[in-house]
């Protein structure tokens, strides 16, 4: 065993003895497989960091530490040990000074911290290290870091001295873990898709939301990185053996480090790859043509066609309980010869009546009687309501153009036969339908599979072939809603239908499978995402709306039942008052005639009745329709008395009215 060999076993006891874990290795046995199993340990305290202490001459370390093991992209936790170990390295040298160090020296490990000890010519064998000896001949061993410069070449930096046994720091030992990837270069996949990544025209550079987010994560990260497209320009299925293509073939061959296209988490998606957390939800929409307007139906628009139902079956009811109410009133019972006579208690008058208050005219007769009158006040309210809901709502059609589209969700999107449907192909739209168990999604895919027999494109993974389709009629496409409604900002010919129950689309960037980066990417994302910045490069994003900005949205709407439910009560309000009335009549005309009636057994053979109960019926039916009154009305009328005799009586009394 040799002297450093034995040191290193002492360290390892020592080490033990406080609590920490290590194993032993000569430089040579430090393979890839060795760093495997490392990475299968169970850590207590730090799971991704691994600590290294290196015990070896100056020439030796430098061959070392520019590779110890592989630790390319392909190797995740090897990879991850260059922003994640720490390397203590101790050097044992008598001619060569550490600082030294060439700035090429090739090492990519960003926590490297070296110890140098000087050796005297005959300590050799006794191993006295003397670094550095002042006055009182005490010793001070210096701690040097690698640092990165800015053009990413290495240089030594003194952190700290070990004097006498003791520890004296200025800077952490390891200062790079501060600086995140140390200016280390990603390689970064991506594809285009409006507004998330788009090529400016100006300057010929990507642009959109997914940029400026990966550009955010560059930032705060410290890494820089470099921007490539899946050879097959495609998004990303999995074929029958799960093999992927497109992104995510990249990521399951871990031929890139992260994916920053709009990519929404899906299971399927997960087995290849891990999601960050979002930064951006997306609803799901279909996008169509529109119809054709219809001009030939504009004047019953502003209602649904169930409040005109209603408001016939009102007419008719309210008609008839006028009539009844008109027609057998004991209010008037003493009017001669009525039935001969025009007016509310004839059926027709009074429906014609009824009918011309909706178009706020009423009619030639009125009526009298209470019953009636209650009846007809609280018609004539809910014909007021009628009309000016009406108007108003009339007016905001004739501004307004109203979509009649032929379907309003994916279920009548299925089951109607004039239009076809198509999605854009290896997306997260062709992942979903084709895996789904839900009975409408199954159809939706069934029928893209029928159409894609006779029209490929209906599968084109170009959204701006999908949307010229969709423009050519009688094609749907489902989309994401963003650029959806882009398309209709474009054209006004075009409107979305965004089903509620279909699918709402996660946004994320995902990256290799057991990717130890995936925490502190998902941690920044979610930074970001609470500082309120991506609200404002979507508003960036986004172009700026124009004269379509609100065709997808019907502002005036028909008034449904619900909305005039409380014209219909009081309806019903004035029917149930018209016969609390009516029973009030019968009952005042039966006391009436009972009062008569005592009154004529007590007087014997004089019966005095009053003109006025009776005449004021009388003469209004006279004024009203045009009857000749009779002389106990004129009398009335000009206020002077008449006599009329009693001829059945004698002697002949006088009778005054």
């Amino acid at each position: 065993m040799t002297s450093l060999e034995h040191e290193a076993i002492q360290l390892q006891e020592g080490l033990s003895k406080i609590g920490t874990f290590g194993v032993i290795y000569r430089i040579e046995e430090l393979t890839s497989f060795k760093i495997d199993v490392l990475s299968n340990t169970s850590f207590k305290d730090a799971p991704d960091t691994l600590n290294f202490i290196v015990v070896c001459r100056l020439e030796t370390s430098r061959q070392f530490l520019k590779q110890p093991f592989e630790y390319d992209r392909k190797n995740a936790f090897r990879n991850s040990l260059l922003h994640y170990s720490r390397w203590l390295v101790g050097i044992f040298h008598t001619s060569t000074d550490v600082t030294s160090w060439p700035s090429d020296s090739g090492i990519e490990f960003d926590n490297v911290a070296f110890m140098q000890f000087n050796l005297s010519s005959e300590g050799e064998q006794h191993r006295n290290y003397t670094s550095w000896m002042d006055n009182n001949n005490c010793t001070r061993v210096s701690i040097e870091t690698l640092m990165w410069s800015n053009d990413r070449k290495r240089k030594l930096t003194t952190v700290g001295y070990v004097f006498n046994g003791s520890l004296y720091l200025q800077k952490d030992i390891f200062p790079n873990v501060k600086f995140g990837f140390n200016q280390r270069r990603l390689l970064i996949s991506i594809l285009p898709w409006k507004p998330y990544v788009e090529i400016d025209e100006v300057t010929n550079e990507y642009k959109g939301l997914s940029i400026d987010v990966l550009k955010e994560l560059s930032r705060r990260l410290n890494f820089t990185y470099e921007l490539i497209s899946p050879p097959d320009g495609k998004w990303g299925v999995a074929s029958g053996n799960n093999t992927w293509n497109g992104l995510f073939g990249q990521l399951q061959r871990r031929e890139v480090d992260l994916v920053a296209a709009p990519l929404a988490t899906d299971a399927h998606r997960e087995t290849v790859s891990d999601f960050t957390l979002p930064y951006y939800y997306e609803k799901s929409g279909i996008i169509i043509k529109k119809p054709d307007p219809s001009y030939s139906t504009k004047l019953f628009d502003p209602l649904n066609p169930m409040v005109y139902i209603c408001i016939a079956i009102s007419l008719s009811v309210t008609t008839f309980f006028l009539f009844l109410f008109e027609k057998f009133n004991p209010f008037y019972r003493n009017v001669a010869g009525r039935m001969k006579i025009r007016g509310l208690h004839h059926f027709s008058d009074s429906f014609f009546y009824m009918y011309g208050a909706l178009f706020c005219q009423g009619g030639e007769h009125v009526a009298a009687s209470s019953a009636g009158r209650t009846l007809l006040s609280c018609w004539w309210i809910f014909c007021i309501i009628m009309v000016a809901t009406y108007s108003g709502n009339f007016v905001a059609f004739l501004t307004v153009t109203k979509e009649t589209l032929p379907f309003k969700d994916v279920e009548g999107l299925v089951e109607q036969n004039t239009y076809k449907w198509g999605t854009a192909g290896t997306t997260i739209f062709e992942t979903l339908l084709k895996n789904s168990e839900l009975p409408e999604r199954k159809k939706i895919w069934n029928g893209i599979l029928k159409f894609n027999l006779s029209d490929p494109s209906v599968l084109s993974s170009d959204p701006a072939e999908q949307i010229r389709k969709v423009r050519g009629g009688k094609y749907a496409y489902i989309g994401d809603r963003t650029y959806l409604d882009m398309a209709i900002g474009e054209s006004c010919d075009m409107s979305v239908i965004s089903p509620a129950d279909f699918h709402t689309l996660l946004i994320a960037f995902p990256l290799p499978s057991n990717s130890p980066f995936l925490k502190i990417f998902s941690d920044e994302i979610v930074s970001i995402v609470e500082g309120g910045l991506i609200q404002i490069w979507l508003r960036k994003a986004l172009p700026k709306l124009g004269k379509c900005e609100d065709t997808s949205v019907t502002v005036a709407k028909s008034i449904s039942v619900l909305e005039f439910q409380f014209a219909f009560y009081l309806i019903g309000i004035g029917v149930i008052i018209s016969f609390l009335s009516l029973i009030y009549e019968h009952i005042k005309s039966k006391f009436y005639q009972c009062t008569v009636t005592r009154c004529s057994r007590r007087n014997g053979q004089r019966t005095t009745t009053y003109v006025k109960d009776i005449n004021p019926i009388t003469e209004f039916y006279s004024n009203i329709h045009g009857v000749n009154a009779t002389p106990i009305q004129l009398a009335i009328r000009r206020q002077i008395p008449y006599t009329l005799r009693n001829t059945k009586n004698k002697p002949n009394k006088d009778i005054n009215y």
